[in-house]
């Protein structure tokens, strides 16, 4: 079934969008919640007049994406771990504890959009990816010290 998606899905698409789903997908979720509208000439029409404010939303999502990843990519956290022999670490730095410490920045970052190919186990400097929206990315710089 053809649907147009009056709200950003996650996992499905963007405001405006036009997407195939399974029919009771759409019936028992998407029209209940207003995410979507049943793919018609009406509808269609009526999008088409939205669409200039709906462009207008991406760009500014897209500005606004951009921002944040400037100042992720201008960032540079600190955080302390239980240090052993040769400088590794006592367990390891995961995504999550980068996710806090950003949190405490004032950063709202998901744990999933911080790209981090495999846990941190040493101590040091590293860059680390953050997926901030579609194609836009920022290097975030981390340094894993020794706990007082």
């Amino acid at each position: 079934m053809k649907v147009i998606l009056v709200q950003d899905v996650k996992g499905l698409g963007e405001e405006g969008e036009t997407r195939g789903v399974a029919r009771g997908y759409a019936r028992n979720f998407l029209f209940p919640k207003g995410f979507a509208v049943e793919d018609t000439s009406f509808n269609r029409n009526r999008m088409k007049e939205q669409q200039k404010k709906i462009d207008l939303r991406k760009v500014k999502k897209r500005e606004e994406a951009q921002q944040l990843a400037d100042d992720l990519s201008n960032l540079s956290i600190n955080i302390p771990a239980a240090v052993g022999k040769n400088e590794k670490l006592f367990g390891a730095i995961h995504e999550q504890d980068i996710m806090k410490r950003l949190d405490e920045q004032g950063y709202q970052i998901e744990k999933k959009n911080i790209l981090l190919g495999e846990p941190i186990k040493q101590t040091g400097a590293y860059t680390v990816a953050v997926k901030v929206y579609e194609d836009i990315e920022a290097e975030l710089k981390v340094w894993v010290v020794k706990e007082d």
